[in-house]
């Protein structure tokens, strides 16, 4: 594995009475909140290094401290999640070919031995996970013809319908496509996303807006741009997401121009938001659900 030396420090600041891999989890998270790839790679490969001394351990010793008294999921889960944080890392990375030999392995944890229902259970859903982040590296590494079949997948399912979108214009951006057959669709379902009220999809729900906002703007309809640059920056001052802040402001500033005498009020009342805001600039994420982090991340 890479240098785990930063990672295995970072490690024990977290929460105290919890077991390392669980440390990784929330780690990784908060890494991820802040696009911070390279500290993202080095916490993949200490949750991937842990979880196989843990498994070798086991395998050799027997569980002699019961495993699953410590952990919060069974030890196969973080095989399969370390897998899957190296595929988003090099997915984030635009190295998509390396993601998709991380993909291919948490596709298939069937190497597990002695797997218990709730281990089968866990192997299932990350094979399922691999469908969906499989047509995410399609798409961004430029095949458009997934496209259609991919959108009908995420519309089937629910929990991938908001990162699902997230992974659609992003592509489109990173590919300059038009897909205008599919933004249309869009707005309708916007009101829904921000009345989402758990972390992890607020995180998505500001990602969206600001594909969306990069969208617009390459397709030169720079009104409907900054109303997702403003929408962004009046939800993204209340999660404390500053370093992406800063860079959407960056963004409204290239649009300046086109703005009207109502979106600069609101701007400026937004930035009046900030200077009054008194919380921290960063926090923890602590959020146990894998879906957090399928195609969506």
């Amino acid at each position: 594995m890479g240098d785990r030396s930063n990672a295995e420090e970072e490690i024990y600041l977290l929460s105290e009475h919890v077991h390392p891999l669980d440390k990784g989890f929330e780690l990784f998270h908060l890494n991820y909140r802040q696009n911070d790839w390279a500290e993202a790679d080095r916490v993949a490969d200490y949750i991937l290094s842990m979880a196989e001394r843990s498994y070798n351990s086991r395998q050799k010793w027997g569980e002699v401290v019961p495993l699953n008294q410590m952990l919060k999921h069974p030890l196969i889960f973080y095989f399969g999640y370390g897998y899957l944080a190296k595929s988003i890392v090099f997915q984030k990375q635009g190295l998509f070919d390396r993601a998709r030999e991380y993909i291919a392995q948490y596709a298939d944890l069937g190497w597990y031995e002695n797997a218990t229902d709730e281990d089968i259970q866990e192997i299932e859903r990350f094979k399922g996970l691999a469908v969906a982040n499989g047509y995410a590296v399609d798409l961004l590494s430029g095949n458009k013809e997934v496209l259609k079949e991919y959108n009908e997948f995420i519309q089937e399912n629910d929990e991938e319908t908001l990162p699902g979108f997230i992974t659609v214009f992003e592509a489109a951006n990173i590919n300059e496509w038009n897909i205008d057959e599919y933004y249309y669709n869009i707005p309708d379902q916007l009101e829904t996303f921000s009345s989402f009220e758990d972390l992890g999809n607020r995180v998505y729900y500001v990602k969206l807006l600001n594909q969306l906002a990069i969208y617009n703007i390459n397709q030169q309809r720079y009104g409907i741009a900054i109303n997702y640059i403003l929408d962004y920056l009046q939800t993204a001052v209340t999660m404390d997401l500053y370093k992406e802040f800063i860079t959407t402001i960056a963004m409204f500033e290239t649009v300046r121009p086109f703005a009207t005498t109502e979106q600069l009020t609101k701007y400026q009342n937004i930035l009046q938001g900030v200077r009054s805001h008194e919380k921290n600039i960063s926090s923890y994420v602590y959020v146990d659900d894998i879906c957090s982090f399928q195609s969506r991340c």
